[in-house]
């Protein structure tokens, strides 16, 4: 697919502390395959990263983005508004799983999540609440996740999630319970010879076919620098670079 740049870099601004992305984001943008006309929503949006940076595909009719973090959504709400994204990215601030498609005119060609991975009584929660809420499955678990999803997307609907290895059974499991069928599957690892730490699925709605596994992707060489399908991940969205993949802003004690 064709991405068409924008002369500038993202302007992203994140919290001083809090939740902060990482590189899910720009897997899971590259990942997808918007088609033209699209209609695409972004479950827990965070800062809204993932919106921006499928904008500059601009294939798609309309970006929705749902942010249930008022802080998250208050920052969210600045980035699209710095990048000259509010004709193009419609942010609303709400528990997902209580969406109906009323309140977002209707259902979705692709829906796509980067959500929390830790279910609730596993891993050390973290004394930032919002990080707790971004990380674990409080307000938002995988079962609802698939069902919400279900009813949210168009008979043959795409949903693209991303979580780690561990609860890949379980997330092929639930997919399929809620008539959500897997048919593209991607490990991503750190190094060649390291455990797969996330994987990648797609999934389509009331349409069974089989499952592909693509090739592996490696984020980093030997050395540490980044793989060269790394790098043209963050080059297909203007980026170079982890470091310096957009402009980002940092203020003290507000949301950076």
């Amino acid at each position: 697919m064709t991405v068409l740049h924008s002369p500038n870099p993202l302007k992203i601004e994140q919290a001083a502390e809090g939740y902060r992305y990482s590189i899910e984001p720009f897997l899971l943008a590259d990942f997808v395959r918007p088609q033209p006309g699209c209609r695409i929503l972004d479950v827990g949006t965070g800062c809204g990263i993932i919106p921006l940076l499928l904008m500059t595909y601009r294939t798609a009719d309309e970006i929705v983005a749902v942010e249930i973090q008022k802080s998250l959504y208050d920052i969210a709400v600045r980035n699209i508004s710095q990048n000259d994204a509010l004709g193009k990215i419609r942010l609303i601030h709400s528990d997902f799983i209580k969406v109906e498609p009323d309140a977002v005119d209707g259902l979705f060609d692709l829906i796509l999540s980067n959500p929390p991975y830790r279910k609730i009584n596993t891993g050390r929660r973290n004394a930032s609440q919002e990080k707790t809420v971004a990380r674990h499955e409080l307000a938002m678990d995988l079962k609802s996740l698939a069902a919400k999803s279900n009813d949210l997307l168009k008979e043959g609907g795409i949903l693209v999630l991303a979580y780690p290895p561990i609860r890949l059974a379980e997330t092929l499991e639930q997919l399929r319970a809620h008539r959500l069928y897997p048919n593209r599957l991607r490990f991503v690892h750190g190094y060649e010879s390291a455990e797969a730490r996330i994987f990648l699925v797609e999934a389509t709605k009331e349409r069974q076919v089989d499952c592909i596994v693509e090739p592996p992707l490696y984020v980093y060489n030997k050395d540490g620098s980044y793989s060269s399908e790394m790098e043209e991940i963050y080059a297909s969205f203007n980026c170079s670079g982890r470091t310096n993949h957009v402009e980002e802003k940092r203020n003290g004690s507000r949301a950076r």
